[in-house]
């Protein structure tokens, strides 16, 4: 069995997710000043917002949201049994549930970090990940 990768479709997958995570990204950082999610955490162990933090922050979430997602989608989307937007759904779903809430969980039980806190980010994150995920699936159902 010979896999072809679509390169252009896989860079059409990392400008359109590096699109909504930017729009995102600019959009969540805005409402985190009307939410109070750092009230309770000592002022020396907050990162001071500066284009720098938010750069770092986007190049993280474009490789573990975007680009990893996008190459192993298009390595295993022609055995996938599910494809579309529901399937990227599911997969983000399963991601998000199995990844991602058990080091929050965990993260709680060990440190003392403000429930609202976790909550914020932990909501953010299952946006950013349907989100990308249901752009690529979307792409790769055309």
């Amino acid at each position: 069995m010979v896999v072809m990768i679509s390169f252009k479709l896989m860079m059409y997958c990392l400008v359109l997710g590096a699109g909504y995570l930017l729009v995102f990204d600019l959009i969540w950082s805005r409402l985190e000043k009307y939410i109070p999610t750092l009230q309770g955490f000592p002022e020396n162990l907050v990162e001071s917002k500066t284009a720098a933090w938010f750069i770092s922050c986007f190049i993280i979430e474009f490789v573990f949201f975007v680009l990893m997602p996008t190459v192993i989608y298009d390595w295993f989307y022609t055995v996938l049994p599910f494809y579309g937007v529901r399937g990227g759904l599911a997969m983000a779903l399963y991601l998000f549930v199995f990844g991602m809430i058990p080091f929050a969980v965990l993260l709680l039980f060990r440190i003392r970090i403000p429930a609202v806190f976790v909550l914020y980010q932990s909501a953010g994150l299952l946006i950013r990940i349907v989100g990308c995920m249901a752009i690529i699936a979307y792409l790769y159902s055309l």
